[in-house]
């Protein structure tokens, strides 16, 4: 399956978090060149905490150290990523690290509703 290569492609980006043997959450990232392709951004494709472990740190470890590897290499120039746009927890946790909005993707997410996702960017 296309994202499972992508994310073991990923390297440091893409991480694991564990408590004891229990996987408790996760976060995958790929590379995309820019259009001019004199850069690249790092498309946070997903980040998720089992419910049970939310409210303890654990996807703000998992984001903060994403974008300290993304921010270590000079030709990463950006973060994004696409979130629910009725989403607002996951949007206000994205925004305290910085990401502001830049637009809707409309009819996103083909199971969802509402369909559509705020974008979500984050100069590195």
């Amino acid at each position: 399956d296309k994202f499972y290569v992508e994310c073991a492609a990923a390297g440091k980006t893409t991480q694991l978090a564990y408590v004891g043997d229990e996987l408790v959450g996760a976060i995958a990232c790929r590379l995309e060149l820019t259009p001019e392709k004199d850069a690249a951004r790092q498309y946070i494709m997903i980040v998720g905490v089992y419910a049970p472990w939310r409210d303890r740190a654990i996807g703000t470890r998992l984001l903060k150290h994403a974008l300290n590897e993304g921010s270590k290499d000079p030709f990463i120039k950006q973060a994004y990523l696409h979130v629910q746009t009725n989403n607002d927890d996951a949007i206000a946790f994205y925004t305290r690290f910085g990401f502001k909005r830049n637009g809707v993707a409309l009819n996103y997410y083909k199971r969802l509703d509402p369909p559509d996702a705020a974008i979500l960017e984050l100069d590195l």
